[in-house]
C-alpha cells in the first residue's frame, strides 16, 4: 500500500536544488531521505517536459533496496517505471526507451583490464556497450549514488563515464543533468572531494588534474607519500564548492535518540599477547598448524587485526587458519548477557570470525538481505554481517534494532558511519549503543584513533560549506 508524501521541512530544498543545478551534489547525512527527493526531482522533471528520465549508478544493494522500493512505497512517485539493467528486460528497456528510470551497480562500469597470461584482455562494461556505441539515450539525467565510490582519481569505471558526460565534440548525445549523492564526502581527507567533483563538473571548480590540485593545496614528505593540506587551502576549496554541493547534516533537521559509542577493553591472554608482539616484530609467526608470514606493512596491519579478532589465515592462502584465542568471543558473550532480550547487530570481516561466532552463538544467523524482514519483526537474536554487506542501501533495520557490536574494527570511515547509520534514522525510537572490541595495546585501538581523525576532517568539511551557504542565504 502506497503511502502519501509528506515532506520533511528540509526535504523541498533538497529537490529545488537539483532542479536549479545541472551539476551538483548533495551531502546530506543518512537517512535524509536523498532517494525519494531525487526521485521526487526526476518525476517533476519528466513531468514538466524538462527530461526524459535518468540512469542511477549506485551500489549493488542500494537499487532494489532503495530506488526501487522508493518509488513503490510512495504514492506520487507509483507512476515511475524502473529496470535493472543487469537484467535482459531492462536491457531491453534501455533499447526501446519503455522505462523512465534504469539504475545498474557501478561494479558493472568498466574495470581494469584483466591480464591473461601475461596480456591485458579487455572486458567491455556498461559504458562501451550501452552508451557510447549509441546515437540517442532514453534518459538524460545522471545519478551516481554514493558518489565517494569515484573517490579515486585513477578510477577506470568513473572515468569511463566522466569522458562520456563531458565529450560534446566526440559524443553529440549528453546528459543534462549529473548529480552525485553521498552522506560521506570526506572518508579519508580533502583529497577525497576532488574525482567525485569533477566527475560531475569536468574540472569547473577543481581542476581537471588530480597532480594540479593535489600540489596546490597540499605539500608531501619528501617520499611523496604523505600530503598534508596547506595553511589556509581549507578555507579555499570550501569556497569553491559552496555552490555546488548542498551540505545538509543531521544534527541541524533529524531529532534522534543519542548514539552511544562503548569501547570495550579486551584483554589478550598471554600467549595471544606474545604471538601478537613475535608478528609484529619479525613479520613471521611459526604456529602448529604452519606459517604466518606478512609480506609487507600492509599485510602485516591485516595479519595483526586478525590476530586480535582471534584467529589468522596461514600464509599459504585463505583455505586453513589457525585460532589463538578467544576473548573478543567471551567479550561479546557478555554483550549478549547483558542484553538478552534485544537483537544485536554483530560486524565481523573475516570469514573464519562469522563461523565461529556461528558455532558459538546458536541462535545467530550469517547475514542475508533476504533476512531483512524477519529481522524487522525481531525474529533474529543475533545478526552477524560482514561491514560492506550491509553499510549501503539497507533501509529499516531500526525498526526493531539498537545495538551494534565491532567484533573487527575497519579503517574506512565511510563503512563505519554508513553502518551505524542504518539503526541510528528516523524511525529509531531508542538510544543506539554501538559496541566496540578492542584489544588492549594493538593495532585495535589505532584503528579506532584513525577513524576519529576523519570524523572530525568531514565533520569540518560540512560545517565549513555549510556556514558559507547560510551566510549566502543573508547577503
Amino acid at each position: 500500500m502506497s503511502e502519501v508524501f509528506q515532506p520533511m521541512p528540509f526535504q523541498p530544498g533538497i529537490v529545488r536544488w537539483l532542479k536549479e543545478h545541472d551539476s551538483c551534489a548533495i551531502w546530506a547525512g543518512m537517512g535524509m531521505g536523498k532517494t525519494a527527493c531525487t526521485l521526487t526531482a526526476i518525476s517533476e522533471l519528466i513531468l514538466e517536459g524538462s527530461a526524459k528520465g535518468a540512469l542511477i549508478i549506485c551500489p549493488h544493494r542500494v537499487g532494489p533496496l532503495a530506488w526501487a522500493a522508493q518509488i513503490e512505497r510512495w504514492e506520487h512517485l507509483n507512476w515511475l517505471r524502473i529496470a535493472n539493467m543487469r537484467t535482459e528486460e531492462g536491457a531491453q528497456a534501455w533499447e526501446d526507451g519503455s522505462c523512465d528510470i534504469f539504475w545498474i551497480n557501478s561494479e558493472r562500469l568498466p574495470s581494469t583490464d584483466r591480464k591473461v597470461k601475461g596480456r591485458a584482455k579487455h572486458y567491455p562494461g556498461f559504458v562501451e556497450r550501452f552508451i557510447t556505441k549509441r546515437k540517442a539515450l532514453p534518459v538524460d539525467i545522471f545519478v551516481w549514488d554514493e558518489v565517494s565510490q569515484a573517490k579515486n582519481h585513477k578510477s577506470v569505471r568513473a572515468n569511463a563515464i566522466r569522458g562520456y558526460l563531458h565529450d560534446s565534440e566526440r559524443y553529440k548525445t549528453k546528459f543534462k543533468y549529473r548529480w552525485g549523492l553521498t552522506g560521506t564526502p570526506h572518508s579519508n581527507s580533502y583529497l577525497d572531494v576532488f574525482a567525485p567533483t569533477r566527475l560531475l563538473d569536468n574540472g569547473k571548480r577543481l581542476g581537471k588534474s588530480f597532480f594540479q590540485f593535489r600540489s596546490c593545496w597540499f605539500d608531501s614528505d619528501f617520499m611523496g607519500f604523505v600530503h598534508i593540506i596547506k595553511d589556509g587551502a581549507k578555507e579555499k576549496i570550501d569556497a569553491k564548492l559552496a555552490d555546488f554541493a548542498l551540505v545538509l547534516r543531521s544534527e541541524d533537521h533529524l531529532d534522534l535518540p543519542e548514539t552511544t559509542i562503548i569501547d570495550v577493553d579486551v584483554t589478550l591472554p598471554g600467549a595471544a599477547m606474545t604471538a601478537y608482539r613475535e608478528l609484529e616484530k619479525s613479520f613471521l609467526l611459526q604456529v602448529e598448524e604452519g606459517d604466518i608470514e606478512a609480506l609487507s606493512a600492509a599485510a602485516l596491519t591485516t595479519k595483526l587485526l586478525q590476530l586480535t579478532c582471534g584467529c589468522v589465515y596461514l600464509t599459504e592462502g585463505n583455505a586453513k587458519s589457525a585460532v589463538l584465542h578467544d576473548a573478543k568471543i567471551k567479550a561479546l558473550r557478555k554483550i549478549r548477557k547483558d542484553h538478552i532480550s534485544e537483537p544485536l547487530l554483530v560486524v565481523a570481516h573475516y570469514k573464519h570470525e562469522r563461523r565461529r561466532l556461528l558455532e558459538e552463538f546458536p541462535e545467530a544467523r550469517e547475514f542475508h538481505e533476504r533476512d531483512v524482514p524477519a529481522w524487522q519483526r525481531g525474529e533474529i537474536p543475533m545478526w552477524i554481517a560482514q561491514s560492506a554487506q550491509i553499510s549501503h542501501g539497507i533501509d529499516g533495520l531500526q525498526d526493531s534494532g539498537r545495538i551494534i557490536v565491532w567484533v573487527t574494527p575497519t579503517w574506512s570511515w565511510e563503512t563505519y558511519t554508513q553502518l551505524i547509520h542504518r539503526l541510528v534514522r528516523p524511525g529509531q525510537k531508542h538510544e543506539t549503543l554501538v559496541y566496540r572490541l578492542l584489544c588492549k595495546d594493538t593495532i585495535d585501538w589505532a584503528v579506532a584513533g584513525t577513524l576519529e581523525e576523519k570524523k572530525e576532517g568531514e565533520r569540518g568539511l560540512m560545517a565549513a560549506i555549510h556556514a558559507l551557504q547560510q551566510l549566502r542565504k543573508t547577503q
